[in-house]
C-alpha cells in the first residue's frame, strides 16, 4: 500500500469502518475531500440536489422541514461520527429537508458517484447502509409525528431530547453506549425554540421546570443537559408511543422523566 497524507490516513480509517477492505478503502480515500461551513450555512435545501454523501468531523447539523410559518420542524439532528445523505442518493431523488449547520461544522464529502459504486459493488458497504437507513428511517417518521402533531411542550422535550441523542453517542450507527453524565449544547435558546417550533417565552417557561427539576442544567448562552441515559429511553418510549400522547402537560413529562430514571441502566 502506498504511502498515504494525515488526511487520507483518517479518511482510510472512517472508510473502513464502512466495511470496505484495505486495498479499496485506501483507493477511495483521496476522492474524499474536506469542507467548513459556517454556523447557519444551509449545506442543501429542501428539493435541492444531494451531491455528496457527508460525514461530521466537528459541528451539528439540522434536518428540518420548512412549515408554513416560515419556521422550521427539526426531524433529525446530526453530531460527530455522523454519515447523512444517503436517501438522496440511493433514490436517486432531491433533498427531502433542509439541512443548516447549528454551529461552524466541518465534513467530509463523498462523492455521489463513488457513494453509488461502492453501493452498488461492496456487499460489506451496503449492508452497513442499509441498516443505517433502516434505522433512520424508522427514528425519522416517529419523530416527525411527534414534532408536527404534538402540542409545544412536547415538541420542547422531544427537540431537547434529539440533541441529547446527537451530542452524547457515536452517530454513525444506532447508539448503543452513553458517554458521560452530561453534554452541552451549544446554541442560543432563542435558536432551539425557533427549531422547535415554539415561541421563546414558551420555550424558556418549559427549560426552567426541567432545570428546576435538575433534567437541565442552565448556563450563559447554552444548555447542559443532565441524565443523559434518561433522555434516551425518553426519546425511544415516545417514539413508540407517538399516537398515544401527542398533547402531554410538563408535569405529565417529568412524571415520564422520573419513572424512566429509576430504570436499571441497561447492560
Amino acid at each position: 500500500m502506498p504511502p498515504v497524507s494525515s488526511h487520507n490516513g483518517y479518511v482510510y480509517t472512517r472508510l473502513r469502518r464502512l466495511g470496505l477492505s484495505d486495498t479499496l478503502a485506501a483507493q477511495t480515500a483521496p476522492s474524499v475531500k474536506v469542507q467548513a461551513f459556517t454556523a447557519g450555512k444551509k449545506i442543501w435545501t429542501k428539493g435541492g440536489e444531494v451531491q455528496d454523501w457527508l460525514y461530521i468531523m466537528n459541528g451539528l447539523v439540522s434536518a428540518s422541514i420548512p412549515t408554513t410559518n416560515s419556521e422550521s420542524t427539526p426531524i433529525s439532528i446530526y453530531g460527530k461520527g455522523a454519515w447523512f445523505g444517503e436517501q438522496s442518493i440511493i433514490n436517486r431523488k432531491p433533498s427531502f429537508a433542509d439541512y443548516v449547520c447549528l454551529t461552524a461544522t466541518e465534513v467530509l464529502r463523498m462523492p455521489a458517484a463513488t457513494f453509488d459504486a461502492l453501493f452498488g459493488q461492496e456487499p460489506e458497504f451496503a449492508r452497513h447502509v442499509a441498516k443505517l437507513m433502516a434505522w433512520r428511517v424508522q427514528k425519522t417518521s416517529e419523530t416527525l409525528t411527534l414534532m408536527k402533531l404534538g402540542n409545544p411542550c412536547l415538541r420542547v422535550v422531544m427537540g431537547l431530547a434529539q440533541f441529547a441523542e446527537a451530542l452524547a453517542y457515536r452517530s454513525e450507527r444506532p447508539p448503543t453506549i452513553g458517554f458521560g453524565e452530561g453534554v452541552e449544547i451549544p446554541i442560543a435558546q432563542n435558536t432551539l425554540a425557533s427549531l422547535c417550533g415554539v415561541s421563546r417565552t414558551l420555550f424558556s417557561e418549559y427549560v426552567q421546570q426541567l432545570a428546576h427539576k435538575e433534567w437541565l442544567k442552565l448556563h450563559y448562552g447554552k444548555l447542559e443537559i443532565l441524565h443523559i441515559e434518561t433522555w434516551h429511553r425518553f426519546a425511544r418510549r415516545q417514539r413508540e408511543d407517538s399516537v398515544n400522547m401527542l398533547n402531554p402537560t410538563i408535569a405529565e413529562l417529568l412524571e415520564v422523566l422520573r419513572v424512566l430514571n429509576q430504570m436499571k441502566p441497561v447492560t
